[in-house]
């Protein structure tokens, strides 16, 4: 909060938007990342449902690891975090609070992460021993913290990034679309130009996660410039600036082409036998490719096209990671139907 700023002259995470979206935006992540999320107001307010991912069940998490207990150590309420913060609880869990901003000095709400495992799970026979010591359900507790997803500690904030990008950038979007609609009329070259901004972090966010999750050696996001009339690439991993800076290709040519015409991921290696994909498979260094469209939510024609590669044989892209990666676009055209719906809206 900014200095002087009361709670109540604080903007609410509902006012800037719409809670039906931000559910689905909560579920949508809960779903992909296999964590349970909730978001929550500094003062602890609930302001989503808890999202579950599949496979847990939900009142033996809350019952089992004190699901609630963990707010007040990891958001105080006397002094809020402005960082992402983590705890991790003597039931070997972990949570993480991740802020939502209206500004860089402005949080609004907290994405609540966890309960999850970070880091190798601890040994069976200790934990036992350890947990029975302050009563608890050593055995059930055990066999509930095995459903939970293991996470690294870089992955984990891999995930916590793309938490707090799509989070921000929603939400600040919004609340500068409201600042600039009570001081300007709408112009497009500054309309243009957030958008961009807001998209570009986005994006960024998004192929840090895809190849995370997918473990690739690196990738790209294009996305169409009518200008050009071409896809270009407004995010990449292991490019060089000038490969970025040069590179324009037409939505209907190549291996992207043929994934935005079947609006469908492609995942292409040394198996594919797909007559269409084969004479394009030019680079034989690769030992699997993953190319996918990214559509707006409320649309059918990509505005984009996420690639992903890998060398390593070892480390072939499997059809898990096409369900991961299709989940992550829907996530980001949420997302991004969000950001080009804000400024569309009457001023």
């Amino acid at each position: 909060m900014t200095a002087g700023q009361t709670a109540a002259q604080r903007p609410a995470l509902p006012q800037l938007v719409e809670p039906q979206r931000w559910q689905q935006l909560q579920d949508h992540f809960a779903a992909v990342l296999g964590v349970a999320l909730r978001t929550v107001s500094p003062s602890h307010e609930l302001l989503s449902a808890p999202s579950w991912p599949p496979g847990l069940h939900a009142e033996s998490v809350i019952g089992l690891l004190k699901v609630g207990e963990e707010l007040e150590p990891l958001v105080p309420l006397a002094d809020p975090p402005h960082d992402t913060s983590s705890i991790t609880t003597p039931l070997g869990v972990t949570y993480a609070a991740v802020p939502i901003r209206a500004t860089p000095d402005q949080v609004i709400a907290y994405v609540i992460v966890g309960p999850l495992v970070v880091g190798p799970r601890e040994d069976r026979v200790q934990f036992r021993q350890r947990v029975s010591a302050f009563g608890a359900d050593a055995g059930a507790v055990w066999s509930l913290i095995l459903t939970l997803k293991p996470y690294t500690f870089s992955s984990i904030h891999s995930l916590l990034n793309l938490l707090e990008e799509v989070g921000n950038s929603l939400v600040q979007f919004a609340y500068q679309a409201n600042r600039l609609a009570a001081l300007l009329q709408p112009t497009g070259p500054v309309d243009e130009a957030v958008v961009r901004y807001y998209t570009d972090r986005l994006l960024a966010a998004l192929l840090e996660v895809a190849t995370m999750v997918t473990r690739a050696d690196g990738g790209s996001v294009m996305c169409y410039d009518r200008q050009d009339d071409a896809l270009r690439i407004r995010a990449a991993q292991g490019l060089s600036d000038a490969v970025v800076l040069k590179t324009r290709q037409k939505l209907s040519e190549g291996l992207a082409g043929i994934a935005a015409e079947r609006r469908a991921p492609l995942l292409v290696d040394d198996q594919t036998a797909d007559p269409a994909l084969t004479p394009l498979m030019r680079r034989r260094d690769l030992a699997s490719s993953l190319i996918a469209p990214l559509t707006l939510e409320s649309g059918q024609e990509p505005v984009g096209i996420l690639s992903l590669r890998t060398t390593d044989r070892e480390r072939r892209f499997t059809q898990e990671h096409v369900e991961v990666v299709r989940r992550l676009l829907a996530l980001t055209g949420i997302a991004l139907s969000n950001l080009r719906s804000a400024f569309s809206k009457p001023r």
